[in-house]
């Protein structure tokens, strides 16, 4: 893919959107006013700002949105992810005031499961529940059954509706990262990794992104899971990045068609990680920063 100059080093097509920018969840947990201001430096949020291309959504808390509200300014314009922890009856209620605040635009949903459902029939009752246009997200915890929920999502896709599943563990080990990644695409199924993923390249209990997208480069491949099981255990961010690098637009492409997000709650420290490795370089050159 080789090293043009720009923002990008050859990685638009691996790159673009990857960051959702969780800074109000843990590790970070940050107020509502520090997350929103670290976003726009991040993004030039704004309606008269570049955009930083590697970072997507804001993640907020459906119980926090009247909250953000107040902390927005005339020239934001936010992406927003809105997670839906105060279930999924009071969802349509929080979109309908999404969709009237005109600072910012709701790019997906994230839904829990019930904990002490049988987790395939309640896939199934949440699909037919999804509010319409905007696409969702819903979680998937490696539970008994937890591959019959995959084939729910699957199937729902094939009906056009526009769901991606979301590993909800908060920190799994690279088998368990593994399997779901596999599972997925076996599948043809879009997913995210959130929680505990964004602590850089430092072992198999915390996957960074680069070794998220080359594990999901291989899966997308059909690579068995024990190959990618092992990408997710290195911790040589020089070879991840050469390795990276050395894809084509076509194996970029089938990642990105499966990985749709990578969720960290330091967006700063993930572009620090990424441009330590060569991938991108730092936005702050002036450059014009569109992908």
């Amino acid at each position: 893919m080789g090293r043009p100059g720009g923002y990008w080093s050859g990685m638009g097509a691996l790159l673009a959107r990857l960051i959702d920018d969780a800074a109000l969840f843990p590790p970070e947990s940050a107020p509502m006013d520090e997350a929103l201001s670290a976003h726009r430096a991040a993004t030039g949020a704004s309606r008269h700002a570049r955009r930083d291309p590697l970072v997507g959504r804001f993640l907020c808390p459906a119980s926090r949105f009247a909250e953000l509200r107040t902390h927005l300014v005339p020239e934001d314009l936010l992406d927003l992810g809105v997670i839906a922890d105060t279930g999924l009856e009071e969802l349509p209620k929080t979109l309908d005031a999404v969709r009237a605040e005109p600072r910012v635009r709701p790019s997906s949903v994230e839904i829990a499961l019930p904990r002490d459902a049988d987790q395939a029939r309640a896939a199934a009752v949440t699909i037919a529940r999804l509010p319409p246009g905007v696409p969702a997200r819903i979680e998937v915890r490696r539970s008994p059954g937890w591959l019959h929920v995959l084939d729910r999502l699957a199937a729902a896709r094939d009906s056009a509706a526009r769901v991606a599943g979301t590993l909800a563990d908060e920190a799994p080990s690279a088998a368990a990262l593994a399997a779901f990644i596999s599972a997925c695409a076996e599948r043809g199924l879009p997913f995210t990794c959130a929680g505990g993923l964004d602590q850089g390249v430092r072992g198999a209990a915390h996957q960074g992104p680069m070794t998220v997208l080359l594990a999901t480069a291989h899966a997308a491949a059909g690579e068995p899971e024990r190959h990618v099981r092992r990408t997710l255990g290195r911790t040589d961010a020089e070879g991840l990045a050469g390795d990276l690098l050395a894809l084509t637009d076509v194996q970029a492409r089938a990642a990105r068609r499966l990985l749709v997000a990578f969720a960290a709650s330091d967006v700063r420290g993930v572009r620090a990680e990424l441009a330590a490795a060569g991938l991108i370089r730092t936005p702050d050159t002036g450059e014009d920063m569109s992908p």
